[in-house]
C-alpha cells in the first residue's frame, strides 16, 4: 500500500512539475496560443515522460550493479 502512495505522489509531482515548469518553457519556443494550445501539455507532458524513463531507467541499472557487486563479494568470500 506504502509503494502505491508513494507512485501516486510521484505521478502527482511530475504532472505538477510538467504543468507549472515545462509548459512555460515550450510554450516559450514557438506555440501560438490559438495553434497550439492544446498541443502544448501533450507535448510538455510527452517531455516529462522521457525524462521519467530516463530516470527510472538510470535508477534500476545502479539498483542491478549494487546487485552484482554485492552477489560478486559474496561469491570471493566462498
Amino acid at each position: 500500500m506504502k509503494k502505491i502512495i508513494l507512485a501516486l505522489l510521484a505521478t502527482a509531482a511530475t504532472l505538477l512539475i510538467t504543468v507549472f515548469i515545462l509548459v512555460p518553457i515550450v510554450s516559450n519556443m514557438g506555440y501560438s496560443f490559438v495553434e497550439g494550445s492544446y498541443h502544448l501539455i501533450t507535448h510538455a507532458l510527452l517531455v516529462a515522460l522521457i525524462f521519467t524513463v530516463i530516470f527510472c531507467t538510470i535508477t534500476i541499472i545502479e539498483a542491478l550493479n549494487k546487485d552484482k557487486e554485492k552477489s560478486d563479494a559474496d561469491k570471493k568470500e566462498l
